[in-house]
């Protein structure tokens, strides 16, 4: 076989936005969203008080919502984590259900808080790492497609489109260009087995250094700088077989003569995506002592931006039932930047008692997230104009209660609800969370917890131009998927 040295022009475009894809061909809004969202982390015992933290001490990790609270600390501490986070999907394609899951294991937060000695009032200072957020996903699907194929998808996005000309996936005779699968327009698709699998992995944290006073009496103040970095990586093998035997050998006619293709068995699609940040964060905060046992804050985190340094790649391999084979490959790199949004943060805490109690509710300006910098202006503006529209300023929620009647073994649960952020296909998340505090000696104490996170999630696995409806409009192929996800960690710290 012999492809022609020309091109003719694609024939249509894909539209220029979708619901929630996370394909390699182009950055969109919830890349951005991704990174903006902040899940209650940290060290072990801000995580498992649903990190209710901005008006008491659990712990370096509690400066990330308000770096006031480490005015509150009566030691010097040194703290060290470990977290093990698990996800499972139950995934439902075109009304087939595939179950999923994916396990990592992730350094989760070290610091030191040094309480410097003072004749009255509070001098804190504290420097470490925090985990803001993981980004693991993991889900299958396997189905019997009757609509489309994703050659469908090659053949409309030019992102795709010669990778998959160069490997095959679409062909070229005298009347013109068409999908593998789609040789004639005018006749009914005649369906496609399909199975794929999706994964995403990474973090993002937080080496940070905060300072904490108390100003006047009963008024605690603080502020940090710091470097928020992490990595994502997405994998998507995607599988198409005519297990049923639907497509046999096409005859046609190219440069004049009669030709053969052979008859296509498959087509495999592996696309890649490795993603490096780094940026740059501000805080500060204040926590007022209305009474010895209730507190409250308030902290205000500056808009950060963060730097995005993306390497990319698409594999596709055509597959024949005469056992040969033609593929083709596409790396390249981009970067940008995202402008993350402010946040404020206000709560209270109760101390000293028998039962401490907990609340936060985090103000985020999601509407004003932007990208920036990218290569295609039209691009970066059409994409910030859809997240203005799309993406609702929203109050996250958080709430911690823990159990204080020895200093021996202090249990907590938390809770955290994040409303859902997109109009257009937005699912709240919530977290429950458990863990314990064990004083070994006077200086030493474990700590041991688990946080589980459950919502619903759509995505659109691929777009196509829907040929048999044919009125000018693009379809998509969806799956709804149920994510449960859990996150252990086991930490220790020593004070002194």
């Amino acid at each position: 076989m012999e492809k022609k040295l020309f091109q003719l022009i694609l024939p249509l475009l894909l539209i220029g936005f979708s619901v929630f894809p996370k394909q390699a061909d182009a950055q969109n809004r919830f890349d951005a969203l991704r990174f903006s969202t902040q899940l209650p982390a940290g060290d072990a015992a801000t995580l498992f008080s649903g990190g209710a933290t901005a008006a008491t001490y659990t712990g370096f990790g509690a400066s990330i919502l308000n770096p006031a609270t480490l005015g509150l600390a009566q030691h010097s501490e040194f703290h060290l984590g470990i977290g093990m986070r698990d996800v499972s999907e139950s995934a439902v394609y075109l009304n087939r259900r595939s179950n999923y899951d994916d396990a990592q294991t992730s350094f989760t937060n070290a610091g030191f808080v040094y309480a410097v000695p003072t004749v009255q009032g509070s001098l804190v200072v504290g420097f470490g790492y925090s985990q803001l957020a993981d980004f693991n996903r993991a889900y299958r699907l396997s189905a019997f497609n009757p609509r489309s194929s994703i050659t469908d998808m090659f053949f409309d996005n030019s992102f795709y489109f010669n990778t998959a000309f160069n490997a095959f996936a679409i062909e070229e005779d005298d009347f013109g260009q068409f999908p593998i699968f789609r040789d004639d327009f005018s006749a009914p698709f005649r369906g496609i087995n399909q199975a794929a699998t999706v994964r995403e992995s990474g973090q993002l944290g937080e080496f940070s250094a905060a300072i904490a006073t108390e100003f006047v009496q009963n008024l605690f103040v603080g502020a940090s700088l710091g470097i928020p970095v992490g990595s994502y990586t997405y994998r998507r093998n995607f599988l198409e077989r005519d297990n049923e035997g639907l497509y046999g050998a096409i005859d046609t006619i190219i440069d004049g003569e009669p030709f053969t293709i052979p008859a296509p068995a498959g087509v495999i699609l592996q696309e890649r995506i490795n993603a490096d940040i780094i940026g740059f964060s501000a805080r500060f905060g204040m926590i007022y002592r209305a009474i010895p046992n209730l507190q409250f804050g308030l902290s205000y985190s500056l808009p950060t931006t963060l730097n995005i340094d993306e390497s990319y790649s698409v594999f596709i391999q055509t597959e024949y039932e005469n056992g040969s084979a033609e593929n083709a490959q596409l790396r390249g790199e981009t970067s940008y930047k995202v402008k993350l949004p402010a946040r404020l943060t206000a709560g209270f805490a109760t101390t000293g008692l028998p039962v401490n109690i907990s609340f936060a509710a985090e103000r985020v300006s999601n509407s004003r997230i932007q990208f920036r910098d990218f290569d295609d202006l039209g691009f970066e503006v059409q994409e910030n104009e859809l997240m203005s529209e799309d993406f609702r300023d929203v109050f996250n929620l958080r709430f911690g209660a823990s159990l204080n009647l020895t200093e021996a073994v202090v249990p907590t649960i938390g809770y955290a609800y994040l409303p859902a952020v997109s109009r257009q296909s937005g699912n709240a998340r919530q977290l429950l969370s458990a863990g314990i505090s064990i004083g070994v000696n006077q200086g030493l104490r474990l700590d041991a917890g688990l946080q589980y996170m459950f919502f619903n999630d759509d995505q659109i696995v691929y777009e196509f131009y829907d040929y048999q409806a044919d009125d000018g409009r693009f379809a998509a192929e969806t799956i709804r998927t149920s994510v449960d996800r859990f996150h252990a960690v086991i930490g220790i710290s020593y004070r002194f």
